[in-house]
C-alpha cells in the first residue's frame, strides 16, 4: 500500500503541499464542517473509540483550563498573510495559552498517520501534514505523532525563536505558557518543531 512506502517528504511532493503552501490565497481558516470531517476520518482509519465531546466548537479552540470557555485565541486569516491565531484579550507572561493535552490526538504509529493523511483530499493533506508535529510524553518514551483537531492547530512558528511570544516550558511540556506581556488581537507565534518527515 502506498502508506507502507511512502516517506512524509514523498507524500508532500506527491500531492504538490509547496505549491499549495505557497498561495496564501487559497487556504481559507477552516469551516466547522472541515473540522468534523477530519475527526470522523480520525474515529474511521485511527482509533474508532476516539471521543470528540468538547463543549467547545473546534472553531472556537477546546474546552481551556477545566472549563467551558476556549482558550484565550481566535482564529483569523487576514488579506495577503497565513492564517494564524490571534489573542482574544490581553494576556500577562506566564499565563497559560494553550495545552496541547486538552485539544491534541495521538498517532499510535506513522502507519495510522499515513493512513489518517491519504485518506483526505489533496488539500487537507497538505494542511494536517502542515499542522502536525512530534513530541515525546515522557523523556525517555517514544516520539509521538500528534495533531490538533480544532483552530490551535493555526499556531504559525516564528520566524526566528525570539520572536515567539508562547513556548513550553520543557520539549516534553504540553502546556504553552506567554513569555512576555501580550496585546489583544496580537498575533499568537511558538516555537516548535513541526513533524519531522523522514
Amino acid at each position: 500500500a502506498i502508506y507502507d512506502s511512502y516517506s512524509f517528504d514523498e507524500i508532500y511532493n506527491h500531492f504538490e503541499c509547496k505549491t499549495y503552501a505557497a498561495d496564501k490565497s487559497s487556504r481559507p481558516v477552516p469551516s466547522l464542517e472541515q473540522w468534523l470531517f477530519l475527526r470522523k476520518q480520525y474515529k474511521e482509519f485511527v482509533d474508532e473509540t476516539a471521543s470528540f465531546d468538547d463543549l467547545v466548537s473546534p472553531t472556537l479552540g477546546y474546552a481551556f483550563g477545566n472549563t467551558e470557555e476556549p482558550p484565550p485565541f481566535y482564529a483569523m486569516k487576514s488579506p495577503g498573510k497565513e492564517r494564524s491565531l490571534y489573542a482574544s484579550r490581553d494576556i500577562k507572561k506566564g499565563e497559560i495559552v494553550h495545552d496541547t493535552t486538552a485539544s491534541e490526538t495521538l498517532f499510535p504509529d506513522v502507519y495510522a498517520y499515513r493512513r489518517f493523511i491519504l485518506s483526505l483530499p489533496k488539500n487537507m493533506v497538505c494542511d494536517v501534514m502542515d499542522w502536525a508535529w512530534t513530541r515525546k510524553l515522557n523523556e525517555n518514551g517514544p516520539d509521538y505523532v500528534c495533531l490538533g483537531i480544532n483552530i490551535s492547530s493555526l499556531i504559525r512558528t516564528a520566524d526566528k525563536e525570539l520572536n515567539a511570544n508562547v513556548r513550553p516550558e520543557t520539549n516534553i511540556s504540553s502546556i504553552f505558557y506567554a513569555t512576555r506581556d501580550i496585546q489583544q488581537d496580537e498575533e499568537i507565534l511558538t516555537h516548535f518543531i513541526r513533524l519531522n518527515a523522514e
